[in-house]
Parts: structure tokens; sequence; C-alpha cells
């Protein structure tokens, strides 16, 4: 799950020619596409994985890291970002950014094998990070304060109107073509949009900006990688062991950084204020467990229940559909119930759908299966946008101008996880439900078995992954939302520089 959040320096920007009205909306259309494409790569490429895997020879474990790569390289490029773009102008940060994205695409589409994939969704996680903090410093440079948050609005309403039809549109491809047709659909649109970013958007700096704690970025990343490299496949308990102390060595030597650096990261006073920290585990829950099921969930309905990949997206429109329904009607719902009660009520919601879901996957038909997948986009839409003011507003001032960029860090590498461990999860419970002379092959090839000629026994233990983890993520979102009714209550301290939608 994402959210169109990030910082709105203070920029000295040129405005298009003339300033026309027309020109600038025409131009939040524009950088709202470059929003929109790399919302709907998780979607997307979790419809295509089943052909991925197979096209190109790719285990269990490589894809995982193909999409949970992703998310995590582009989580921690967005800790510099900001900088970039601040010194070196956000529009053109934005065309050289997307532009990366595309010829990632295009490398991953006709990658000969799974390095050169995985690498390739390494380029593009880093040309996805842009988009966000480019498109508030662009939309904040085009704009009056006065009609600043209806042009966001309008861009945020584009992108959750449009990121159903996305799906769609990859999984009628897909039953036509081979697994690169959606990544060329990707170059497409880029080389499409580049040259109007460069046209109808104005440049914008955020002058005399600090300069970024690389040192600090890089621990964090050791820190995330190591992580995501511990429960990216069942490991032997040396490896798992050794994943797990660099862990450590790394988190300890990115507080020591924090606490000398003279522009530190974050201003780590933020670990002890409750406020912060119960928000920032219910944004990095949600997306944990948001971008479990849209990596387990696809490759299940066609390897499993023999889906087409359009059916697959269709299926996924109650859940994209009730999402973005959500995030417009959070703040209406927040005005009423208050941010503490409208994130708990989201969380029990997701939860509610998780337990639904693990309880039906297994049944026939698909009315009860659509009827969980609505519940769950209902409740991971509603408690981000109230629980991301929660979190900005409890961040000291010192860590005002990186503040936000941590947060969405966190919230990505949250979504890895949530891929990391829903597909540690599949793959241990497939394994051991192999008990024969399969349980040797089961970890490599997952998907193959699955469909193939170990037939029921293999769907079923499968399946019985993919419940565990539903259930799991259930348990999480539950706990969290019990945790919330414990915390006092203490008013949250909003700011004007964020812009949230879906």
């Amino acid at each position: 799950m994402s959210r169109l959040t990030g910082p709105a320096p203070s920029a000295a920007a040129t405005r298009p020619p003339g300033g026309a009205e027309r020109r600038r909306w025409a131009a939040v259309a524009v950088v709202s596409v470059c929003v929109l494409v790399p919302f709907m790569d998780i979607t997307m490429i979790g419809i295509d994985l089943t052909k991925i895997t197979r096209e190109l020879s790719i285990t269990w474990v490589g894809a995982q890291w193909a999409v949970g790569g992703y998310l995590l390289v582009c989580g921690v490029c967005m800790l510099v970002v900001p900088a970039v773009g601040g010194r070196w102008g956000y529009r053109r940060t934005l065309a050289a950014g997307f532009t990366l994205f595309g010829v990632g695409a295009v490398v991953a589409a006709w990658a000969p094998g799974a390095g050169v994939f995985i690498a390739a969704r390494v380029a593009m996680g880093v040309g996805a990070a842009v988009v966000l903090p480019a498109w508030v410093s662009i939309i904040s440079a085009m704009f009056p304060p006065e009609s600043r948050k209806r042009a966001f609005a309008a861009g945020a309403a584009f992108v959750s109107a449009t990121t159903p039809f996305g799906p769609i549109i990859g999984g009628a491809l897909l039953d036509r073509a081979w697994y690169g047709s959606l990544f060329v659909l990707d170059a497409v649109i880029v080389a499409l949009v580049v040259p109007f970013v460069l046209w109808l958007t104005p440049e914008t700096r955020a002058g005399g900006g600090r300069r970024p704690d690389l040192i600090g970025i890089g621990l964090a990343a050791c820190a995330a990688t190591a992580l995501f490299a511990a429960f990216a496949g069942a490991r032997p308990g040396w490896q798992l062991m050794a994943c797990l102390a660099a862990v450590v060595a790394a988190l300890a030597a990115f507080v020591r950084r924090q606490r000398t650096a003279v522009d530190p990261l974050i201003d780590l006073v933020v670990l002890r204020r409750p406020g912060f920290i119960w928000s920032q585990l219910t944004i990095s829950s949600v997306n944990f467990a948001w971008t479990g099921l849209l990596f387990l969930l696809p490759v299940y309905l066609q390897v499993v229940r023999g889906a087409s990949a359009l059916m697959v997206a269709l299926l996924l429109v109650p859940l994209a559909a009730m999402a973005s329904v959500a995030s417009l009607v959070t703040e209406r719902v927040t005005r009423r119930l208050g941010v503490r009660w409208t994130v708990i009520c989201g969380l029990l919601v997701f939860a509610v759908g998780l337990a639904l879901f693990s309880l039906v996957v297994d049944r026939p038909g698909y009315a009860l299966f659509v009827a969980a997948l609505a519940l769950v986009g209902l409740g991971a839409g509603l408690p981000q946008a109230p629980a991301l003011v929660a979190a900005l507003g409890a961040l000291p001032e010192r860590s005002a101008a990186n503040g936000p960029g941590v947060v969405n860090a966190l919230r990505h590498i949250g979504g890895a996880l949530g891929v990391a461990v829903g597909g540690l999860a599949v793959a241990t419970i497939f394994t051991n439900g192999l008990a024969g002379s399969g349980a040797a092959a089961a970890h490599a090839s997952v998907v193959d078995l699955a469909a193939g000629a170990t037939g029921s026994l293999a769907a079923a233990a499968f399946t019985e992954g993919v419940a565990t983890s539903l259930r799991g993520g259930a348990v999480l979102l539950a706990a969290l939302a019990v945790l919330a009714m414990l915390l006092p209550e203490r008013p949250t301290r909003q700011r004007d520089d964020t812009t949230s939608g879906r």
C-alpha cells in the first residue's frame, strides 16, 4: 500500500511561461502519472510473477528479491532524494529518476536471467524513489498556498481513480504476451511522459538544504538489507544467525552515528515518544500486510486456482477500489472519530478481512473471497493518513526536514519485509507439506511444484502457507489496535507540509 507523502520544501521556482491555469493543471496530471506508474508496479508484478519465475527460471527466493528488493531500494533512496532534488532541481531529478525507471523496465523485459532481472528491478526502485518528493515539491512551486491543497487533492484523486485500471490492462496483456510486455508498457509510458515533465513543470530547488547523512543512510541500508535477507527464504541456522548479527551491528552503528553526527538523519528522541513509535509501527505494519498479500495472492490464484492474469486483475479491483475510497474519506472519518479511533477501526477491519480471507481461501467460489478482499481494502485505506499525521506531529523540530523521508523509508521497508516474511511462511509450510522426495526441490520451485506434477498435495501445502501468512498479518494488526487503545491520549501536532492520498 502506498501513500502520496513527502516534504514540501520552501522552493524558489521559475513558473511556466504565462502561468496559464490550464498549463498548471496539465502539469499536475503529468507529474501524477509519474506517481501512478510506480504505484501500480507492485500489483502488476504480482500478476506477472508466475510467468516471470517460469520464463526466467527464477527461484522463490529470487522472486522475493525481485519484488521486495525494489521496495527496499526505493525506501532507502528516499532518504537521499530530498537533498539531491533540493540542490540539483526537482524537475531535473524527476525526469532523470523516471527515465532510470523506464530504462530498468526495458532491461527487465529482455533480461537473460534472474541476476539481470533483479538488478533491473533495483534500478527501477532507485528511479521510483524520486517521484514522491518531486511530486510534492513541484506542485508546491506551481500553486500558491490557498490553492495548493486543492492541487494535491486532485493529483491524489487522479492516482486513486486510475490505479485499479493498471492491473486490468496488464492482466489482459499478459494473457496474450510474454512476461516482459508489462515492463515494455512501463517504458512506453515513461518515454511519453518525460518530455511533458520537462516542458510543463517548473524547476524548483530548496536552497541551503543540509547535506544528507550518507554514513547514516548507508548503515540504515545495511540493517534493512540484512533483515530482509534473514527472512527471504528458509535459511540454515548459521546463515540466519549471521544475518541477524549483521542487523544488530548495523543498527548499533546507526544509533551511534545519529548521536554524534552534526546533521543526523533523525533525532533519536523520537524513540522516547510512544505516539511516534505507535504511528510508525502502524504505517509500516499496514504496508507489511498489504504488500505481503499482493505478493502471494496473484501467485496463489494462478497456480492453485488456475485463474488467468485478467481474472486475477479483476478479483483485485474490489481491494484497490475500497482502499481508494477509504483513503478519500479518511479525513472526514477522522474529524468524527479522532486520529486514534480512526486508526484503530482501520486496523481492526483490516485484521478481520485477513482473518476471513484465511478461512475462505481454500473454498470454491469467489463471493466470500471478494467480500474479504473488500474488507482488507477498506481497512488498509483508513489508518494510513491519520497515522502519518500522528507520526509527523511527534517528530522533534530538529527532524522536521528529514522526518518525512524517514517515515516513507520505513513504510517501504515494512512492505519489503511483508514480501520476505510472507514468502518465508509459504516456502516453509510448502516444503514441510511435501514430506517425500519433492521436499528437497520445493524451496527452489514453489510455483512449478504447486501447479505441477505433485498435484493436490502441493496445492494444499501452498494454500496452507498463504492462509498461515494471512492469519499472521491479522494477529499483527489486531495487536497494534490493542496497543493503540492502551496508549495515553496526547494531542497531535499537524504539519502543513504533508499531503496524503491513495
